[in-house]
């Protein structure tokens, strides 16, 4: 019995197949409008997708509701608090914190502590101001312990009445000192540290001016106590960030309160219900 011949595949078979498929799909694609009608569905999408899109609106911090939500952070550089807004927890303290550092332009010989951006915006902004002539900055009053602003009060009401203390200093928990983002200034060379005649002078005209372009703000303006609970502190920065703070200024808004739309918060709540229980 003859022995069995393996198959053997023919060459042609077996490359010239694939071969014409290729040149036949090479021959396709270089034809003119070769898949032209696919690509002009897409480009015609896009550009009706782009002729629909209307441009972007910026609007005012205040309208954008995530933004307003910071206001209850304590954490924030946007928190809010006033009579009525007391930090959560009341003895809240910031992580950030670290001692403002002295210079031949600011001296805070005391060694106070803000959170770390609103110390660096202040030291910018003491450079600033005495190159402009408006005088060296004193940091009188900076970070505030829950522990600190209570033994205060205490002695507010003690000096002024209760009455007294209430328009003059904050209950603990109540203060914009506890969130490191507040700090009292005044330029001693000028006089009327820590008093209202601190706005007439030429450091306190030039903090009115300029601070905003640092990211601070005067908290408690002149005939504003009927919103904020407090009398005017030309002394008193409170830093918001510099978005916030451009923002504010060109508002035209003398309160945060208003500015967020929240109510004006004159009296804390325990005062309104026993004024209104009596």
């Amino acid at each position: 019995m003859p022995k069995s011949r393996p198959l053997v595949r023919n060459p042609l078979f077996v490359f010239v197949p694939p071969i014409v498929l290729l040149a036949l799909g090479f021959s396709l694609i270089s034809q003119p409008g070769a898949f032209a009608p696919q690509h002009e569905l897409v480009a015609q999408a896009i550009n009706e997708r782009r002729a629909n899109q209307q441009p972007a609106q910026i609007l005012p911090l205040a309208k954008f509701h995530q933004t307003r939500l910071a206001t209850n952070q304590g954490g924030s550089d946007f928190v809010l608090v006033n009579k009525q807004r007391p930090l959560q927890p009341l003895n809240y303290k910031p992580v950030n914190l670290r001692e403002i550092k002295s210079s031949k332009q600011l001296d805070n010989s005391r060694g106070l502590e803000l959170s770390d951006q609103a110390a660096t915006a202040l030291e910018r902004l003491a450079t600033e101001m005495s190159a402009a002539g408006a005088g060296k900055l004193f940091v009188n009053s900076a970070l505030r312990s829950f522990d600190y602003q209570q033994d205060l009060f205490k002695s507010k009401t003690a000096q002024y009445g209760l009455a007294g203390a209430l328009i003059r200093s904050a209950k603990a928990g109540h203060s914009e000192h506890q969130t490191g983002l507040a700090v009292d200034v005044s330029v001693p060379a000028q006089g009327c540290a820590i008093m209202q005649c601190f706005g007439d002078t030429v450091g306190g005209k030039w903090l009115a001016a300029n601070s905003w372009k640092f990211g601070f703000i005067i908290r408690y303006e002149e005939d504003t106590t009927s919103t904020t609970g407090y009398t005017y502190e030309p002394w008193h920065l409170r830093f918001v960030g510099l978005q916030l703070a451009t923002e504010y200024s060109k508002s035209g808004m003398k309160t945060l309160e208003d500015f967020w739309g929240y109510p004006a918060a004159e009296f804390y709540l325990e005062e309104i219900d026993s004024s209104t229980s009596n």
